[in-house]
């Protein structure tokens, strides 16, 4: 499954390496027979970003793999389950509502609790900015209320 790694901004040449470090560590690999040479993570930059940009796509074969990362790593600010992406809200929305409901629905129900942030990588975004692209996420199906920012 595929995850949104937020780094922090500094040791860049360091950050993937440690990310496949920790997933050694913790057994992402175990069943796998390469011989001399080693398994690799899957990334890939999200579109029209710069290869310094701290936003990078992992796929990990486990949400606890990821949760395992993100605690012991000292590069890694975040990490998110990717729900959707597109290269408009259009094709966002429709790659959001069709991710499979088994593994929103956690996040979803009542009870739970949830925040929207918007980060960026070389531009400065106005909290009215901020604001419209949250309200633009208005068709995910939250049950319950969630503060602006």
């Amino acid at each position: 499954m595929w995850f949104l790694c937020v780094f922090y901004h500094r040791l860049l040449d360091y950050r993937k390496p440690e990310v496949e470090s920790l997933a050694h560590l913790f057994g992402a690999f175990q069943g796998e027979q390469n011989g001399d040479v080693p398994s690799q993570l899957q990334w890939k930059l999200p579109l029209h970003h710069h290869p310094d940009s701290p936003f990078h796509f992992v796929n990990l074969p486990s949400e606890q793999l990821a949760r395992s990362i993100a605690n012991r790593s000292i590069l890694v600010k975040g990490m998110y389950e990717l729900w959707g992406e597109g290269s408009s809200y259009e094709e966002l929305k429709d790659s959001v509502l069709s991710y499979p409901d088994e593994r929103k629905l956690p996040y979803l129900e009542a009870g739970s609790t949830f925040k929207i942030t918007v980060d960026s990588f070389g531009k400065v975004m106005s909290l009215d900015e901020q604001k419209e692209l949250i309200q633009g996420l208005a068709y995910i199906p939250f049950k319950v209320k969630c503060p602006l920012i």
